[in-house]
């Protein structure tokens, strides 16, 4: 099964980088004509595993993500192919801050899939992410305006990086796909398998680090 490593905002997307600043001090210039101005510069990739490391709260430099994006669903015997199931597959938060996950959109076209879902399972997640459609009624959903569907604790189990304990939450989590088939399947079904391909957009986000405030704050 293929695992990719993650470290900016979607399933299958490609790179962003971010500009970076440091922590900024402030002196009163008083009864002076003149400052000097320490510039602390940074080329390259920083460790984003470090909850420590100087990259600004809600910045995609924030997201490494590992997650599955090779993934599939089939029908089962038992119900002369009308439901549908999938193996179970992984999704974890390696980055130093917390993440928000959103389904961001779903590609693909329905023949004889009716109806097909997404559902999460884990110990201690914030919250349990909600079985969600991703096709319904033989068409798919549009997700364009979907609202965050899983938040993961940074790798120490922490959202609130300062209030909370370690592994007071998980940072990782399983999901899967189920669903129904249309009334008119195949006549060969039962010797042959018929594809349907889709693709699913995943969105991440960074969390600051007061777990709370998702991205970069306007």
């Amino acid at each position: 099964m293929k695992k990719t490593n993650f470290l900016l905002t979607t399933m299958m997307l490609g790179l962003s980088v971010s500009g970076l600043t440091q922590i900024a001090l402030a002196d009163d210039i008083n009864g002076n004509n003149s400052a000097e101005i320490t510039i602390n510069g940074s080329i390259g990739k920083l460790d984003n595993t470090n909850p420590d490391t100087n990259i600004p709260e809600g910045s995609d430099e924030w997201i490494n993500v590992t997650v599955d994006t090779v993934t599939a669903f089939h029908t089962t015997t038992a119900s002369a192919h009308k439901n549908i199931e999938s193996a179970d597959y992984n999704i974890v938060n390696n980055s130093g801050r917390g993440v928000a996950v959103t389904l961001n959109k779903m590609e693909g076209t329905p023949k004889y899939v009716d109806t097909l879902a997404i559902e999460a399972k884990g110990n201690d997640l914030v919250e349990a992410p909600k079985k969600t459609n991703l096709v319904a009624n033989n068409a798919l959903v549009d997700l364009t305006s979907s609202a965050v569907w899983m938040r993961l604790a940074n790798k120490d189990g922490r959202l609130n990086i300062e209030d909370d304990a370690a592994s007071a939450y998980a940072n990782s989590a399983k999901f899967f796909y189920t669903g129904t088939t249309t009334a008119s399947l195949p006549t060969n079904v039962n010797e042959t398998a018929a594809k349907e391909d889709y693709k699913l957009t995943l969105k991440f986000t960074s969390i600051q680090k007061d777990g709370t405030t998702i991205g970069v704050t306007p």
